[in-house]
């Protein structure tokens, strides 16, 4: 963001936050859909019984 301001104006800093908050909102999504597909899967089914 100072590389921006020291090149530009003040005018980056709307686009450098929303950068930082769609940034945040992806690594966010990505974290629940890995968070909700480990909760999706069979190994948290009824266990089975082993008849050895």
């Amino acid at each position: 963001m100072w590389d921006c301001m020291l090149v530009g104006d003040v005018s980056c800093i709307p686009f450098f936050l929303a950068t930082v908050v769609i940034g945040n909102f992806v690594v966010l999504n990505l974290f629940l859909a890995l968070l909700l597909s480990n909760f999706g899967s069979s190994s948290l089914s009824a266990p089975t019984a082993d008849n050895d």
